[in-house]
């Protein structure tokens, strides 16, 4: 894909971005029928976590955090909350999760992975904490968590099961977040990377895996390593990355530098596309597929076997024979 056309890509999915999440894709479809499904689905999907990360530190302002866990003592549920500040519902759900009810963060990953893992007591105690506080006249704040919460027209009982309910509506509807599209994402790139190692495989070509080379001591690592470098389109490649995205400049930026000042020449394959502006490198090449047959070019097998002295004739002409290989090599 050209830069200029990638560009009008990720235009039209900004301006779209308001709408539903499939009408929006429709649109996008509709514009650019040339393009794949897959391709535009994960361009959107990069350019959401950006997105994510620009604002990540603006949606967690003090101010913005009281008015979150207000909202959601007061009754409404956390879905939506979210869409009334435009804030991913597990993302929000982690953010009320940490606040009001004093979570770590590995708790409330697996609260978010399991709902079921919720600890009952620490809900019982914040909920009965937060009652006791409304019924006074006096108290105007309640403490939960690491916040202080102004108790402004009604109290909500929050129970358990409304969390749990809450939490697995967030895990639904969160196309970006969600811990089921992060199993979506890591399985993608495990697929990926096992149809790089059947192709690889196949051609008879011996390579080592990302966890070969860990266990061997490298820490950063391509995908694979060949043990013998081929040539593929003319160039020579002594490892492959592969890559379940679309490759832009944002995230293949230094990449190919790193692994070329460690392993040498290599390939990098985005199997949703690239840029093609970003092929620049004389010693990376970029991909979308696995390079057919007539594109890869393998040093020959050669199975040598042990090179004999022949006991009378050859040592005499003080020649070595190779069986597999060539009748007679002199010795000079």
């Amino acid at each position: 894909m050209k830069a200029r056309e990638y560009e009008e890509v990720c235009a039209f999915f900004e301006n779209s971005n308001g709408g539903e999440a499939e009408a929006s894709m429709e649109a996008v479809r509709s514009r650019f029928p040339h393009i794949s499904v897959d391709t535009l689905l994960a361009i959107d999907s990069q350019l959401h976590t950006r997105r994510l990360r620009l604002s990540h530190h603006k949606l967690r302002q003090p101010h913005l955090v009281q008015q979150y866990i207000s909202r959601y003592v007061e009754g409404e549920d956390i879905l939506k909350i979210s869409s009334v500040y435009e804030i991913n519902p597990c993302l929000l759900a982690r953010i009320i999760l940490e606040h009001l009810f004093g979570l770590t963060k590995h708790q409330i990953t697996e609260c978010l992975k399991d709902p079921g893992c919720l600890p009952e007591d620490i809900v019982k105690q914040v909920s009965e904490g937060i009652c006791i506080s409304s019924s006074s006249q006096s108290s105007e704040l309640v403490s939960a968590g690491d916040m202080n919460i102004s108790l402004q027209t009604r109290t909500c009982h929050i129970s358990w099961e409304r969390l749990h309910d809450d939490l697995y509506k967030c895990m639904d509807n969160d196309n970006a977040t969600s811990p089921y599209i992060e199993l979506i994402r890591r399985v993608t790139g495990i697929e990926y990377e096992a149809h790089l190692y059947r192709q690889l495989k196949e051609l008879g070509i011996s390579f080592q895996t990302e966890n070969d080379l860990r266990e061997a001591g490298f820490s950063k690592t391509p995908d694979v390593k060949l043990d013998v470098p081929i040539a593929v389109k003319g160039r020579v490649v002594n490892w492959i990355d592969s890559k379940a995205s679309f490759g832009d400049e944002f995230n293949h930026k230094n990449q190919a530098e790193l692994q070329f000042q460690r392993f040498g020449p290599g390939m990098v394959i985005y199997w949703f596309g690239f840029v093609e502006e970003l092929d620049i490198h004389p010693d990376v090449l970029l991909l979308d597929d696995f390079p057919s047959k007539q594109d890869i070019y393998c040093l020959p097998s050669l199975c040598i076997e042990p090179i004999q002295y022949l006991k009378s004739t050859c040592v005499h002409q003080r020649s070595l024979y190779v069986p597999s290989m060539c009748p007679q090599l002199s010795v000079r």
